[in-house]
């Protein structure tokens, strides 16, 4: 049997809309609406240090595979960082609208940004070059996320759809349905078999890697949020409106557990590298840590 053991929480002056953990699992990255992203110590939740810099909201924090943190913004850029947190050492700009949401390779140099000028922008991290502009979503994309071989690029939003984007031809592989309200989050699982989506009509879709249907995770929770697979891929966790965190078993597609987590809407989840936490970041202005045990 498994359980979640809250160990720490986190706060924020505003809404926290990500959470991150460092590939070396020593640091946690948190992104908010007040306009900063701040780093813990994960060993022990002490303040590390504040990034500013951002003339808006932070919706999205991660790590890049050399080690660099990037945030995306609702003032259209993103911006890279040292990964002790230091200075601004770069910014990206060319989204029209808010940036809504990023997503970083576990390997290479590719960075995905979505925003709500309704694109998706393909970045190269080593020549801060925006190497595709990639148009066809008919509402705002939510979310993004890219394969563990980085050539695939999914993203969601709210014309109900996911669309698969191939890194190498810069074009649409695939549009695919079946949410009936907006998607707003997507995972691909550590073997780049599965991709999760979750969707503001209370569900959660596994599919094949290429597209095709697998199964349905039903939360009756509202508005799906966040996901994250473990880093052995055995789990998934999501997050959503009723402030829920529940634990899912992808293979069977059973729910493990399921606990109260936040006031309200949990919009980041992440899994530390170990697969031994979970980071759990809310509108409420908290971010709460949890162990994953057996029991």
């Amino acid at each position: 049997m498994l359980r979640l053991e809250r160990i720490r929480t986190l706060t924020h002056g505003n809404a926290v809309y990500w959470a991150a953990f460092s590939p070396d699992g020593k640091r946690l990255a948190t992104a908010s609406l007040d306009n900063t992203v701040r780093l813990w110590d994960a060993s022990n939740g002490e303040l590390v240090t504040t990034l500013k810099g951002h003339g808006d909201g932070v919706a999205y924090v991660g790590y890049l595979a050399d080690g660099r943190i990037v945030t995306a913004s609702l003032d259209r850029t993103l911006k890279y960082w040292p990964a002790d947190g230091g200075a601004v050492q770069a910014t990206l700009s060319g989204h029209q609208d808010y940036l809504s949401c990023a997503a970083t390779a576990r390997t290479g140099t590719l960075l995905a940004s979505g925003g709500f000028d309704k694109t998706i922008r393909l970045w190269d991290t080593q020549t801060n070059a925006s190497v595709a502009v990639l148009t066809g979503h008919d509402g705002n994309p939510q979310c993004v996320a890219i394969s563990g071989d980085s050539k695939l690029v999914a993203s969601g939003g709210d014309d109900l759809s996911i669309r698969l984007w191939s890194v190498e031809s810069k074009t649409l592989i695939r549009t695919i349905t079946g949410h009936s309200k907006g998607v707003e989050g997507l995972a691909f699982s550590p073997d780049d078999k599965l991709l999760a989506s979750a969707s503001a009509d209370s569900n959660i879709r596994l599919w094949t890697k290429a597209g095709d249907p697998v199964s349905t995770l039903e939360t009756n929770s509202g508005v799906v949020k966040s996901l994250s697979f473990s880093p052995d891929g055995r789990m998934l966790v999501s997050g959503g409106a009723d402030g829920i965190l529940r634990v899912w078993e992808p293979a069977s597609s059973r729910m493990l557990l399921s606990t109260i987590a936040h006031k309200n809407t949990v919009y980041g989840v992440a899994f530390s590298p170990d697969g031994k936490q979970i980071a759990s970041a809310g509108f409420d202005r908290t971010i709460h840590v949890w162990m994953v045990a057996e029991v």
